[in-house]
This record gives C-alpha cells, sequence and structure tokens, in this order.
C-alpha cells in the first residue's frame, strides 16, 4: 500500500507569486460575486501586485526564483481533462511549502509561469512529445537527446524548469504504472510525472522529483517502511527497505548541492 495521499493544499489568494494569485481572484470572483465587473476586483487585484512586488517575511533576498513551464505530454483525453491552470499552480504550492531543508526552510521559490495541453502542442515537431504514452522502455539518454534537440518554446522552454505531465507504462504494470523522474541535464532540468502522482500522492513525488531536478541522488533508508518517515530522497532502489513516505528535508550535504546547482540554473536559464 501506498501512504495517505496529502489531501490538495489551502488555496491563498495572494501567497503565491507570479499569476497564480490572479488567476485565484478571477476564479473567486465567478465563484463569489457572479456578475462582478471590474471596479469590484480591482482593489483585490492592486493588493495582490502589491503583495508580488515584495518577498515573503521568511525568503531572503538571496534566494532564487524558478518559473515552472507545464505541459500535457499524454494526448489522452481524461487526463487532459483533469489538468488545467488550478492543477499546475497546485503544483507550485506544493513545491514552495515541501522543497524545504531539515529545519523547514525555503532553499528557492517556484512561480508559475504557463500550461500547454497536448491539444496546443500537438502539432510540434519535436519527437519528444511521444513520451506522454510512449509503451517501450524507458531510457533517460534517450529522452534527454530528445529534450535538448527540441526547437517549440511550447514544449521546451528555454527559460524555465518544464514539467510534464504523463501516463507512465511499464511491461509489468501496463499504464498503471506510475512511475516518475527528475532530470538535471546539465542544470537545464526537466520533471516527467505520473498524472496519477499530482496532488502530493504517493510518496512526495513533486519535491523527491525536483530533488533530481537539482542534481540529487537517492538515499538509502534501511529497515524504512512504507510510513516510515524518510528523507525527501529516501528509495527503496537499495534493497534495504522502502523509501517510506519522503517527509524530511534536505539534509546540509544535499542543501549545499542544490544551492550550487541553483547558482548554475539561474545564470543558465537567464541567459535564454
Amino acid at each position: 500500500m501506498y501512504p495517505e495521499i496529502i489531501p490538495r493544499l489551502p488555496r491563498r489568494r495572494c501567497g503565491q507569486r507570479g499569476h497564480g494569485p490572479i488567476i485565484r481572484i478571477a476564479a473567486s470572483c465567478r465563484r463569489f460575486f457572479f456578475g462582478c465587473h471590474a471596479l469590484r476586483i480591482l482593489p483585490l487585484v492592486l493588493a495582490c501586485l502589491s503583495f508580488m512586488a515584495c518577498s515573503t517575511g521568511d525568503d531572503g533576498p538571496d534566494i532564487p526564483v524558478f518559473d515552472v513551464h507545464f505541459v500535457v505530454l499524454s494526448g489522452k483525453p481524461h487526463i487532459n481533462d483533469a489538468v488545467d491552470t488550478e492543477t499546475a499552480v497546485n503544483e507550485i504550492d506544493i513545491l514552495n511549502r515541501y522543497f524545504v531543508a531539515e529545519d523547514r526552510q525555503p532553499l528557492v521559490r517556484f512561480r508559475f509561469k504557463a500550461l500547454h495541453t497536448f491539444e496546443e502542442i500537438q502539432d510540434t515537431s519535436c519527437e519528444f512529445i511521444r513520451i506522454g504514452d510512449f509503451t517501450g522502455e524507458y531510457s533517460s539518454g534517450y529522452w534527454r537527446d530528445l529534450f535538448n534537440a527540441c526547437p517549440d518554446p511550447r514544449v521546451v522552454d528555454p527559460s524555465a524548469i518544464n514539467f510534464y505531465i504523463v501516463d507512465r507504462y511499464s511491461a509489468g504494470k501496463g499504464f498503471a504504472e506510475k512511475d516518475s523522474h527528475g532530470v538535471n541535464n546539465a542544470n537545464k532540468p526537466y520533471i516527467l510525472l505520473d498524472w496519477e502522482r499530482l496532488n502530493h500522492t504517493i510518496q512526495s513525488p513533486e519535491e523527491h522529483e525536483m530533488g533530481h531536478a537539482f542534481g540529487l541522488g537517492h538515499e538509502c533508508a534501511p529497515g524504512a517502511g512504507i510510513e516510515t518517515s524518510t528523507n525527501i530522497m529516501a528509495s527503496r532502489e537499495c534493497g534495504k527497505g522502502s523509501g517510506g513516505r519522503r517527509d524530511i528535508g534536505f539534509n546540509r550535504k544535499q542543501v549545499r548541492i542544490i544551492k550550487q546547482n541553483a547558482a548554475i540554473m539561474r545564470k543558465k536559464l537567464d541567459r535564454k
């Protein structure tokens, strides 16, 4: 069995920098002020814009901010129906809450940039999109080369961390497979997340795969059960037990690697 599913995080009207607050305000307007007009929501918009201009009280000026570009690579209608802008913004909230050190301090901040559905990108010439519903054996190097060869910014945004929503497949489990991947790619990172692992289900997938994207490997957790508190990067691949809950923040060594790679990554993404 998998660890309990963590429920959808509560919405913060202006707690997330980027486009998220405006999206939520518009949604609140539709929900609570049917027929509202610009004058009604103008104070909310202005307040949110003012908040976005300032960092949060816990964030020091040296904490880098990374834009995240979401793309649904699976062509299956039910998956595209399940993923919208609100879903993507919630993934940003999850990352900002859980991608932290052991003392729960943030190391970087993430910001929603855009979401592209499969319908919007299916005419691309990039072969990389085939991974969305791929039924062959996964080869990290093969897909990394296709990612790097893709010139279409709708698929590969060169100035953001690319976050792909896919339907993973394996010979043993078929499309019930939920294995996901985070790839550093010489500090031009991307994530492949199975759609059933959205909303922080099944062993803290967002922060675990983002850890790989920032250059971290797995940590052994000998004797850990599925409900044992473990490091974010814990894995059963050592053959010594389950990866556990992955609910303990990054240790000092991991923090050092993340900060080093974040500085390099920031420069590479800023050049684009």
